[in-house]
């Protein structure tokens, strides 16, 4: 059982990292293209992916001190990472 819990954690690590990297393009997307309407569009279907992530944790089991932890280092990390992109 406890292996089980280590690779939820992995994968919900994985899974953090992969959404900011979705993040970033939709950020590059909007620097490159400057269509305001297709980043809206991409912004909007990162935020329905995240919330459907969230809600998969949460019938995996994982739980919510966790997926809240998760959830605070990716805004920090993108921030940061903004920050220094210069957007």
């Amino acid at each position: 059982m406890e292996e089980d819990k280590k690779v939820s954690y992995i994968s919900m690590f994985f899974g953090g990292i992969g959404t900011i990297f979705v993040l970033f393009a939709v950020v590059e997307l909007y620097k490159i293209g400057g269509s305001t309407t297709g980043y809206f569009l991409a912004f909007f279907g990162f935020l329905l992916t995240v919330n459907y992530i969230n809600y998969l944790e949460a019938k995996a089991g994982v739980s919510k001190k966790a997926t809240w932890t998760r959830a605070i280092l990716s805004i920090i990390t993108v921030f940061i990472v903004l920050y220094f992109l210069d957007f």
